[in-house]
């Protein structure tokens, strides 16, 4: 009869085999034809695509879509940026050829957000996930109007619930943040540092992160479905 530290052993070296052998297929992988195989599915798809969708449709395991998806990152010189938000990509127009795109596709300019907009926005990038209630205490107004505003031009998601009295809703930024600000993930939002030594470079004591979001690279339509 099979104990149940016998049955926990088995079922760790069942899984210690699977991840072996996950290492040695992606050492077989023609990391060149996936990266392609990648570019065309992300290419068709018109929503973000999850990265277990993608493995499945290349019948690869996850390790290897993150490892050409790594690649296609450091390519220079293409047309196109890879976008990642959580666990999905998606592939969108590189930001230096947006004013070219937007002419070509006949987009008008969309109009700025405003300033308290553009403050919400800057707080919920670098601080979220975020409540309105927290957001609301550090800006000392009411902030349903501009999440409002900010929820419906798509910039803004609801991520989950905090668990507290009345598991009020918790926001975070979107994919399409990300194309509006021509960032690729949100890695690419300036640190700490790097917004002190922009204050102290343009001598502008004053500046917040809303004016560093307030002249963003032109929007970054995404790729056609």
């Amino acid at each position: 009869m099979t104990s149940a530290s016998q049955y926990e052993s088995d079922a760790a070296d069942f899984d210690q085999l699977v991840a072996t052998a996950i290492v040695a297929d992606t050492s077989d992988v023609d990391q060149a034809e996936l990266v392609a195989l990648l570019e065309a599915l992300l290419l068709v798809t018109p929503e973000p695509a999850e990265i277990r969708d993608l493995a499945e449709a290349a019948a690869m395991p996850a390790v290897a879509i993150e490892q050409a998806l790594t690649t296609m990152s450091k390519a220079v010189g293409r047309g196109w940026v890879v976008v990642r938000h959580e666990s999905t990509v998606h592939l969108a127009s590189a930001p230096r050829f947006a004013p070219a795109v937007r002419r070509f596709l006949r987009l008008d300019r969309q109009a700025k957000l405003s300033g308290a907009s553009l403050e919400t926005l800057a707080l919920i990038a670098y601080r979220q996930p975020v409540t309105r209630a927290e957001l609301e205490a550090l800006r000392g107004v009411d902030c349903s109007g501009v999440l409002a505003t900010l929820h419906a031009r798509g910039l803004i998601e609801i991520g989950g619930r905090l668990p507290t009295v009345g598991n009020p809703n918790q926001y975070m930024t979107s994919v399409e943040f990300l194309r509006q600000f021509g960032l690729t993930s949100l890695n690419d939002l300036p640190g700490l540092e790097e917004f002190r030594t922009q204050v102290s470079s343009e001598a502008q004591p004053g500046l917040t992160a809303a004016q560093l979001l307030a002249s963003p690279a032109d929007p970054v339509p995404s790729s056609p479905s």
